[in-house]
């Protein structure tokens, strides 16, 4: 009875090690079959690959090759810059009063000295009629002074002969000693009022000078009373009207009457950098573009320069002058100003395309006679955009390979396009 299911047992385990072999080898099968249709598609790949490469007649790279063009002897430098007046003035009131009249507004062209408006000022016209009296007064006591003068050169002229005539009787015994003293006495006493005289007559003199003095002082003042306007120009600023009052001690922030421009010379302030700053001069002209005057070519002057570089930004502040008496071009307005150069030395130009910048630095590739590819170093100037300038390395006769590879290696041989 045990023997019988011990046989059955041992059937049922060996049936059971079959079905597990069946099943290993199905699926060994099944990736056998998996891994011969994906290698065959590859081999087949590669079968054609190589078989074009044994069928093609080119076995190098393939390259377009190009030549660097000479660089102009000149060179463009453009900067950008405010068109500003060349003169500017803001008037103030210099005396305290009423405006009585205005004669010009905003945009009003005027002339230099042309009168832009009248203050009323009583309280002046006050103190100058009194400094005038005051004057009059002072030349009337010089005048009396000089008339004092006189009198008292009289008197000692009086007293003088008195005393000559006296002295000789005197040494006679004609006269008593004491006429003769007392004559003596009263000379003296005369001499002495003319310098009092002419004491009082440079004093007079002194208050005279003052008070012209004074009276000019005022005068001036008085011509204040009149806004006028320092040059030539165009009004942009008009902040008072007729009836305001000003005053001549202006305060923080006080507005002017009046704001005045000159127009007909217009003037660009640009930074040069430091590179071209030493290849701008005074007396240089200056080609000046302005997106508002399309077509329109203005031409300027370069009359100065800072002489300096400024420490922060490396830039030289430079100043074109323009021609405005047309009035085509406002203050205010953004402008280009275009310099020409000329070159210190001589270039070539490439493609940007054409260099290589990695861990060995800037350079070209070059293709020689021989189809044999040369990595040159360079040195590069301007960077032009598209194009740049080359100013060591060639000399304008090489072969440079137009957009080289990262595969490409020095010495390798290779076929032009």
């Amino acid at each position: 009875m045990i023997s019988t299911q011990e046989n059955r047992t041992s059937d049922r385990t060996q049936k059971q090690s079959g079905s597990r072999v069946k099943l290993y080898g199905i699926g060994g099968v099944a990736l056998l079959a998996l891994i011969a249709i994906g290698a065959v598609p590859r081999i087949n790949s590669h079968r054609e690959a190589l078989a074009a490469s044994r069928e093609s007649p080119v076995t190098h790279p393939v390259v377009t090759v190009i030549h660097a063009t000479k660089g102009e002897p000149t060179s463009q430098l453009v900067l950008p810059g405010n068109v500003e007046p060349l003169y500017t003035a803001s008037l103030y009131a210099r005396v305290d009063g009423y405006l009585d009249r205005r004669n010009v507004d905003i945009g009003a062209k005027v002339k230099a000295g042309q009168v832009l408006a009248v203050i009323s000022s009583p309280e002046l016209d006050q103190q100058l009629g009194q400094a005038k009296a005051t004057l009059a007064q002072s030349e009337a006591a010089l005048a009396q002074a000089r008339a004092a003068l006189e009198q008292a050169k009289a008197n000692a002229e009086l007293t003088r002969l008195t005393k000559d005539r006296d002295l000789p009787l005197g040494e006679q015994h004609a006269i008593s000693q004491q006429i003769v003293d007392a004559a003596v006495q009263s000379h003296n006493a005369r001499l002495a009022d003319v310098d009092a005289a002419n004491a009082n007559i440079t004093a007079a003199q002194a208050s005279v000078v003052a008070y012209k003095a004074n009276v000019a002082r005022l005068e001036q003042m008085q011509g204040f009373e009149r806004i006028v306007a320092p040059f030539d120009g165009v009004i942009t600023e008009r902040n008072v009207e007729r009836g305001d009052l000003v005053s001549a001690a202006a305060a923080a922030g006080t507005r002017p009457l009046f704001a005045i421009a000159q127009g007909s010379t217009l003037r660009i302030q640009v930074d040069v950098p430091q590179s071209e700053a030493v290849n701008i001069h005074d007396g240089e002209k200056a080609e000046v573009d302005v997106t508002e005057r399309l077509g329109r070519n203005y031409t300027g002057t370069v009359t100065r320069n800072a002489g300096a570089l400024n420490d922060a930004a490396r830039t030289m502040r430079t100043e074109v002058q323009v021609d405005n008496r047309d009035g085509s071009l406002l203050p205010g307005m953004y402008a280009q100003v275009h310099f020409t150069l000329a070159e210190q030395h001589s270039s070539l130009i490439i493609p940007t395309s054409s260099l290589v910048i990695d861990h060995a630095g800037m350079h070209v590739v070059t293709v020689d006679a021989n189809h044999t590819l040369r990595f040159v170093p360079v040195t590069i100037g301007k960077d032009m955009g598209k194009e740049i300038e080359v100013v060591a390395g060639l000399n304008g006769s090489e072969s440079l390979v137009a957009s080289p590879s990262d595969l490409l290696n020095e010495g390798e041989h290779v076929e032009l396009q």
